[in-house]
């Protein structure tokens, strides 16, 4: 895949660790990206590694823009404010918010104090994913990070409770590295399955061409003069193996030349030949002829 494009992830449960400065308008130490979320997309720890600088004052709103095909539209009232110091941390992308004092900041600190369910950070970026499309290789910028209401996922690529939570073995996240893995063996299977019916398609096409191809040059050559006991198997694979109809004619008009020339070769037994003691009658040489032509276009098409 390696195409850029717009990735959407939603990040729950930012409330955890944050602390909020409200004399100085800041919050501090936000959840925005995680490693893994519960819909299968991976980032690795490069890509969010030299990713974190990107999100130096990137702009921070409430919910996301009306029109998803636009993310850049945004209206200045649902500013909320901006990213500051954005640091690779524990698996994740942290930053600070600076918040303005404006009816959508006051409602981002509000958010940020409460303990308000279903609420999470969502990032909008431009990134390049693998050729499956489950991971996400690099971000290649980020348009904005929204306050949004429901988001999509779950831990992993939120924060919980604390880091236990998230890497326990037998938590969510090793629940959906088993799925992934699940599903990657599966599509493993299915693409071993898939390149095996295309061989085999391809197979039977070729048959079917070559069939058809046979077919149609034994009437051709039939119509060009070839008696139809002298357009073998063998003779067919020739024409098919020509480079050209040109040359596919050429070898045609060749094999008819040979066969007249065989048959127009008079015989060399002296008696045959009406020599000397010959006496032959015109029937015997009618039937030497037969016979002669037929012999000889036997050799010359065994030869």
């Amino acid at each position: 895949m390696d195409e850029l494009e717009t990735v959407v992830e939603e990040c729950a449960d930012w409330q955890a660790g944050v602390e909020v400065e409200r004399q100085s308008r800041l919050v501090r130490n936000v959840a925005l990206v995680g490693r893994v979320s519960r819909n299968g997309h991976e980032y690795s720890e490069e890509a969010l590694r030299s990713a974190a600088r990107l999100y130096e004052r990137k702009p921070v709103f409430l919910d996301h823009a009306a029109d998803a095909r636009r993310p850049q539209e945004r209206s200045t009232r649902d500013l909320v404010g901006s990213v500051v110091n954005p640091r690779f941390s524990e698996g994740r992308i942290r930053g600070d918010i600076r918040v303005l004092d404006t009816e959508s900041g006051r409602t981002f600190l509000a958010l940020a104090e409460s303990d308000t369910p279903g609420v999470g950070m969502s990032h909008v970026v431009l990134a390049r994913r693998n050729g499956d499309g489950t991971a996400v290789n690099r971000i290649e910028d980020v348009i904005s990070v929204d306050a949004v209401v429901g988001p999509a996922t779950t831990t992993t690529f939120h924060e919980s409770t604390s880091n236990a939570d998230i890497d326990s073995a037998d938590g969510p996240a090793a629940d959906v590295a088993e799925e992934i893995a699940e599903l990657r063996e599966a599509v493993s299977r299915l693409s071993a399955e898939r390149d095996e019916l295309l061989a085999r398609l391809a197979d039977q096409e070729a048959l079917e061409r070559s069939r058809l191809f046979q077919n149609e040059w034994q009437t051709t050559a039939e119509d060009l003069g070839l008696p139809g006991f002298a357009v073998t198997g063998e003779f067919l694979t020739q024409l098919e193996n020509a480079e050209s109809d040109e040359s596919r004619r050429s070898l045609i008009a060749e094999r008819v030349q040979l066969l007249h020339r065989a048959g127009a070769e008079h015989p060399r037994s002296i008696e045959r030949n009406g020599g000397p003691g010959g006496g032959n009658t015109g029937e015997d040489e009618e039937f030497v002829a037969a016979v002669r032509g037929f012999r000889a276009a036997a050799s010359v098409l065994a030869g």
